[in-house]
């Protein structure tokens, strides 16, 4: 079903012009214009979402409309999962729910990008996934992305998330989080879970998968 994109949209009414999420924006999409944030060059927004989890006040959501006959209806895109932006659609990219067989729901899924405060991690089952997970097991989607929220980050290479993983966790009461880590000794996401959980201060069930660099599970499987 073909889509326009139409872009980010900003609530002026909930922007304070703190300019945080035109720092954010690498691609100078992004401008303050008499102290609100605006949408200046649609065409330089790449759709990664990078503005999204920077704005304290939940300003910033993504829109796009139907481009199928009878119906202009703009359909909001909650917070958190932004539509593809010129460099999707450049790859086709457009309808990921119509594209073989994904089960993913949201976007971004970088702890760096993802907003603490998106309802897709309110009351839900949350995946922790190590950045090449999903390269070393191939039934990652219909078997640990399936039905749950992600979030993925490499703890070898990205900065420490605990604070905000915590932070995550505490401000959406999910109902289990299931951790995907390799093998190899400088993946400790299992580690910086339960530091989160306990930081969290909330007792949420926690199941870790180990995966190995074959793409089998070498303990906590399914």
């Amino acid at each position: 079903m073909p889509h326009m994109v139409k872009g980010i949209v900003i609530d002026e009414f909930k922007c304070d012009g703190c300019g945080l999420c035109v720092a954010a924006c690498h691609e100078g999409a992004l401008a303050l214009v008499n102290g609100k944030a605006k949408m200046v060059r649609e065409d330089f927004c790449d759709g990664l979402g990078a503005c999204l989890p920077v704005c304290p006040r939940g300003a910033i959501s993504f829109i796009e409309e139907c481009g199928c006959p009878g119906n202009g209806v703009p359909t909001l895109i909650m917070p958190g999962t932004p539509s593809p932006g010129p460099a999707a659609r450049e790859l086709g990219l457009i309808d990921t729910s119509e594209a073989g067989s994904g089960e993913l729901r949201q976007w971004p899924v970088k702890i760096r990008l993802v907003s603490t405060i998106s309802p897709i991690f309110k009351n839900a089952d949350i995946l922790l996934a190590a950045e090449c997970s999903a390269f070393a097991y191939s039934k990652m989607h219909e078997s640990f992305i399936k039905g749950r929220a992600i979030v993925i980050f490499c703890p070898k290479f990205d900065s420490d998330y605990r604070e905000k993983l915590a932070e995550l966790l505490s401000k959406n009461d999910p109902k289990s989080l299931t951790v995907a880590r390799m093998t190899v000794n400088c993946c400790s996401l299992d580690t910086v879970a339960r530091d989160a959980i306990a930081k969290s201060g909330k007792n949420i069930p926690m199941k870790v998968l180990v995966i190995d660099q074959r793409g089998s599970i070498r303990e906590g499987g399914q």
